[in-house]
């Protein structure tokens, strides 16, 4: 094909225009079917691989946290497992009640007064308390309390009257069973505590119940 011949009685501007126009249809075809499909696609490449890299990154992290926090998890756990060794479970409550009754002989106490009250529920244990009345001396009741401190489980001492005793050494009615003159009368209430809810009365300013 004679390619001058087509263009031979054209004005040179038209051809230029012509072959301007032919030039730019092929730069655009060029830009919107090659250029354009490829620089998308690496854009979304590279927004893959920073998402990757953001993604390798915290994950590096983590691995790089997991010795502290299984750690921190072992503490924690270690805090707990003491925190319920202060909790008696609900069957070892009786050997506790015993345990309080030996500890205030022990201490040269005579009880008048020993009666475990009903558990009072909390969210996550229970209160059981224990009224007390017992003669003896100053020094007999602290070392009765000193103990009590000691223990591994929990026991508050509230609520603590202190009343002389008769001039001869007795309160009417009181069994004095220690060689030590009794010198007063301590009335207390003695609250141990106990993981779980046991079958007892909500705790003051529980939700549920009947309304006077």
């Amino acid at each position: 094909m004679d390619i001058k011949g087509l263009f031979a009685n054209t004005p040179k501007k038209q051809v230029y225009l012509l072959l301007g126009l032919g030039g730019a249809a092929v730069v655009a075809g060029w830009w919107f079917y090659v250029f354009q499909p490829a620089r998308e696609h690496r854009d979304q490449l590279r927004g893959q691989v920073a998402r990757l890299q953001q993604d390798l990154f915290q994950k590096q992290r983590i691995a790089e946290e997991l010795p502290k926090l299984e750690k921190a998890r072992k503490e924690l756990q270690e805090e707990l497992d003491k925190a319920l060794r202060r909790l008696p479970e609900e069957k070892e409550i009786p050997t506790l009640l015993t345990q309080i009754n030996r500890l205030g002989q022990e201490a040269g106490l005579a009880f008048t007064l020993f009666k475990p009250g009903k558990p009072i529920k909390d969210e996550f244990y229970s209160r059981i308390p224990i009224r007390i009345r017992a003669d003896g001396t100053y020094h007999a009741l602290g070392r009765f309390f000193e103990q009590l401190s000691r223990m591994e489980r929990i026991v508050n001492i509230t609520d603590l009257k202190l009343d002389p005793t008769a001039t001869d050494g007795r309160r009417p009615g009181a069994a004095v069973v220690t060689t030590e003159r009794p010198t007063i009368t301590g009335e207390f209430t003695a609250t141990t505590f106990t993981f779980g809810g046991l079958d007892g009365e909500p705790a003051a300013g529980a939700k549920g119940g009947s309304k006077g």
